[in-house]
């Protein structure tokens, strides 16, 4: 009988435990007004998993090697630009677009250009509003300067990143929209899904040996874009995104890896960088992109002519879903049978040497 007990009190202990280790995510714990983040952006390799996932999970990460560091700062409402606080910051007309924060722009309309993609004005100074107050931690708007001019825009559909107060277990399931139209120049809309849970809790171990309580959130994002040049004919460029995502009460994530078209895209890290090996010893996963589609966009039946290549070089050709359309050697790829879309490109030679070059984007029209 006194063993009985004693087997019962120690699965009652082990449950606690295991129960008080899951932690939870309020608004408290998201990015604050006036605080700065130091983000490691890291080289990938190959032989990093980054998928699997538990309860009560050891995330070992602390090799990682940064390649470059920003300072990330979230600003409060009253220092938003003038025209983005009538959009956001606006209690009396407009409370469902009501932010507690704002910081760095989650979509660069910029980025447009490593799609193929010129645009005819200069685009910066972007940002994201967040809402983090609610029952959800939501986007609910950007604004940027186009030539000098500041831009809100409030989503037609509010993005929806994940529930609050979030906890191990939960689903993620929304949708978000917005347009950003600017007369006789361009058109911009954008629409995406979220799909996704928190798969896993734990702790998660970064360079330096800084370890951090955290839930892991595994989302598939889905978007279509529609660009269109004043007077050219609108494309689509579909896309498929998967976000993995630490998050403890650090603010911004603490690491955060996105892969698109199956490939390794960025991987962000909270915290001190590691050294980088100088000696000649270290691997490099990941080298610079030598390949550079052209023409780009291209039109379905030409040929993509591959800038860099040789006839030894083997590429290889992956669709929006990541899957493997084709590979071969040489410096053309022919796009017959090939529907409109974005695909992605890369050098693939020195695959069995655990290397890869970075891929790039080519638009079918």
């Amino acid at each position: 009988m006194k063993f009985a007990h004693s087997v019962l009190f120690t699965s009652m202990l082990t449950f606690a435990v295991s129960i008080s280790a899951q932690i939870t995510i309020t608004s408290s714990d998201l990015p604050q007004a006036g605080e700065t983040y130091t983000i490691q952006t890291s080289l990938p390799d190959p032989l990093t998993d980054f998928t699997t996932t538990g309860e009560g999970f050891d995330w070992d990460f602390s090799d990682l090697v940064s390649d470059s560091e920003a300072e990330v700062e979230f600003g409060a409402m009253g220092d938003a630009p003038f025209t983005a606080q009538l959009s956001f910051n606006n209690e009396w007309t407009n409370t469902e677009y009501l932010c507690d924060v704002f910081g760095p722009g989650e979509f660069d309309l910029a980025a447009l250009e490593d799609f193929g993609i010129e645009l005819p004005v200069t685009i910066s100074n972007l940002y994201s509003y967040l809402q983090t107050s609610n029952d959800s931690y939501n986007i609910a708007g950007i604004s940027m300067s186009i030539e000098g001019l500041d831009l809100p825009v409030e989503y037609s559909d509010i993005d929806e990143i994940h529930p609050l107060p979030l906890n191990y277990m939960n689903e993620i399931n929304s949708t978000s929209a917005f347009t950003v139209n600017i007369p006789e120049v361009f058109t911009y809309e954008t629409s995406a899904s979220r799909v996704g849970s928190v798969d896993g809790w734990g702790n998660l171990i970064l360079p330096g040996g800084a370890t951090h309580e955290v839930l892991r959130v595994n989302t598939t994002i889905t978007t279509q874009d529609i660009f269109s040049l004043s007077g050219s004919d609108p494309f689509e460029i579909d896309r498929v995104s998967n976000v993995y995502s630490w998050i403890g009460d650090g603010g911004m994530p603490y690491l955060e890896v996105t892969t698109m078209f199956g490939t390794i895209f960025s991987i962000e890290y909270q915290g001190e960088a590691n050294i980088i090996d100088t000696s000649g010893n270290g691997i490099t996963a990941v080298i610079p992109n030598a390949l550079v589609p052209f023409p780009n966009p291209i039109s379905a039946s030409d040929d993509i002519i591959l800038s860099g290549a040789s006839l030894d070089t083997k590429w290889e050709l992956r669709d929006a879903k990541g899957r493997v359309i084709n590979t071969g050697f040489g410096n053309t790829i022919s796009t017959n049978g090939l529907s409109s879309g974005a695909y992605l490109v890369s050098d693939i030679t020195l695959l069995n040497k655990g290397l890869r070059s970075r891929p790039s984007t080519v638009i079918i029209k």
